[in-house]
């Protein structure tokens, strides 16, 4: 990729190389993302090794459970912080490999980490603001 060109140019060489123009909101990071596994599919290089792996965990997840993607796991990564204020404190929980750590344990779910915080049942998505109360993400 050429150094800091201006998103304009780079909207464009991505436009240019998809057959699309990309959508106005479409950030820097995944333009370039996009555009880079483009030019490796057209020298017929492939998916880089990590990339491999990364889709395959997603096959994996789909297999284990058809509606993985409808409950919204693919926007969490590792390493984001998911912020709530509860009764006037502020609780943050950061996305890990395997889950969440919250105060320095390890849970399995949002859920779980909801219940910690209010001592009551919560849909952890639902509380952490990332699903409304109708299931959508």
């Amino acid at each position: 990729m050429q150094d800091k060109q201006s998103l304009q140019q780079l909207k464009s060489r991505w436009a240019e190389a998809w057959g699309i123009e990309p959508h106005r909101w479409i950030g820097r990071g995944i333009l370039e993302r996009s555009l880079e596994l483009k030019m490796r599919e057209q020298d017929a290089q492939g998916l880089a090794p990590e990339q491999k792996h990364r889709l395959n965990k997603l096959v994996s997840a789909y297999k284990r459970n058809p509606h993985y993607f409808d409950q919204g796991h693919s926007i969490l990564k590792p390493g984001m912080r998911l912020v709530r204020e509860w009764q006037g404190q502020k609780h943050i929980v950061t996305v890990t490999q395997t889950g969440f750590s919250y105060q320095n344990n390890d849970y399995a779910s949002l859920s779980t980490v909801a219940n910690k915080i209010t001592g009551s049942r919560w849909n952890g998505w639902v509380f952490f603001g990332l699903k409304n109360k109708k299931g959508a993400a």
